[in-house]
């Protein structure tokens, strides 16, 4: 599940989808793609204010997002590791694996500028550990049956939780009133699809759907 790139597209177009108009700028989201194998694939995903040379900037935004490179046979003395990817989409409405967009929040203009705080949101990000044992090093230890065997015990879950975590410590999201982080990884992920995400392998889901 975790060499999902998506949201994928660069193109620019205007889009009718009535779910895509409810995008909010300036807003972060947790995003789930389609599971390829035993779950759906998540990130984070940072909606930009107008650019000019955007037409839709609505739909334009920058892309977070845990990814695992495996071994490379032409060098095997490189080991697989975990990377953070970072890159600018210019129409997430474009995908045609995104499931869903959940908000966890959306940038305050009036007190400190947006770029600003895109700058420190997007630090808090590279700061958030990778890897099973780096996590445990600097977070605590996993609960059992946590991560992907297959890969290195680690996940894009787990970094998508930290990562949301992280940014509710630095005061750059405010959760609402009496949710932890863990209460929305779990409503996000029911509002995904069904709990054995196996069952949606290869199933059409019929486009994306935004949640504010």
């Amino acid at each position: 599940m975790d060499h999902v790139l998506e949201p994928e597209s660069d193109s620019i177009s205007t889009t009718s989808n009535a779910e895509a108009e409810k995008i909010q700028r300036n807003s972060l989201y947790l995003t789930f793609n389609a599971p390829q194998v035993d779950e759906y694939h998540r990130g984070i995903f940072l909606t930009h204010p107008p650019i000019p040379t955007i037409p839709d900037p609505r739909y334009s935004g920058t892309l977070f997002h845990a990814s695992y490179a495996s071994p490379d046979p032409s060098r095997p003395s490189l080991p697989p590791k975990w990377l953070l990817e970072q890159r600018v989409v210019k129409d997430v409405s474009t995908s045609q694996s995104l499931v869903l967009l959940y908000r966890i929040g959306t940038l305050d203009s009036t007190t400190t500028s947006i770029d600003a705080q895109f700058q420190a949101i997007r630090h808090v990000l590279e700061t958030v550990p990778l890897g099973r044992e780096n996590r445990e090093q600097k977070v605590g230890p996993l609960k059992e049956g946590e991560g992907n065997s297959v890969l290195d015990g680690y996940d894009c879950v787990i970094w998508t939780r930290d990562a949301v975590a992280a940014l509710a410590a630095a005061g750059l999201i405010v959760l609402e009133e009496g949710k932890s982080v863990e209460t929305v990884m779990a409503e996000s992920r029911a509002m995904a699809g069904p709990a054995d995400a196996r069952t949606m392998v290869g199933v059409d889901f019929g486009g994306f759907r935004v949640f504010n």
